[in-house]
């Protein structure tokens, strides 16, 4: 495959993991970890992208999330908890952490089917981004990753190999 004469329809993934905006972030920590991947693009309701989000999205959530008990507060050094304490009356809340729309990124880098590999390349090396998501009408119709884009160097180093 050609760098340069390659499209991301030539090497996009057509079966694309979307989440909607108003998922949980519940729900989307399952659908990362049951379908093995880092990241997603949001839709609205009528399927337009309107966002991504990625589990560093997460992460930065969980860990700058100002309404969880640090380790430092009170309670984790003056709380003696034990099984009587834990009886009856004692509720600990399971309650959603927030939604898609909360922590997404709305800002998507984007392009056509018919880009060539080599403008994803670059787009990818200056936005510092890791996938684009492609796109028609503002509906997702496949996805590239940089690994995708890394395969396609890889065939021409591969290539250029045996022919020098």
């Amino acid at each position: 495959m050609n760098l340069e004469k390659s499209t991301a329809r030539d090497i996009m993934t057509t079966e694309v993991v979307s989440v909607h905006s108003g998922t949980s972030l519940r729900e989307l920590e399952r659908v990362f970890l049951e379908k093995g991947i880092s990241g997603a693009p949001v839709v609205d309701e009528e399927g337009r992208l309107v966002g991504v989000i990625s589990q560093t999205d997460l992460v930065y959530y969980h860990l700058t999330r100002s309404d969880s008990p640090s380790r430092d507060s009170d309670f984790y050094r003056t709380a003696e908890l034990d099984a009587t304490f834990a009886g009856s009356g004692f509720h600990i809340e399971n309650y959603d952490i927030g939604w898609v729309s909360d922590v997404m990124t709305p800002v998507v880098h984007t392009a056509g089917p018919d880009t060539p590999v080599s403008e994803l390349a670059q787009l990818m090396t200056l936005a510092r981004i890791h996938r684009v998501i492609i796109t028609e009408d503002q509906k997702v119709v496949g996805l590239v990753s940089a690994m995708d884009v890394l395969g396609v160097i890889a065939g021409l180093k591969k290539r250029a190999r045996a022919a020098g």
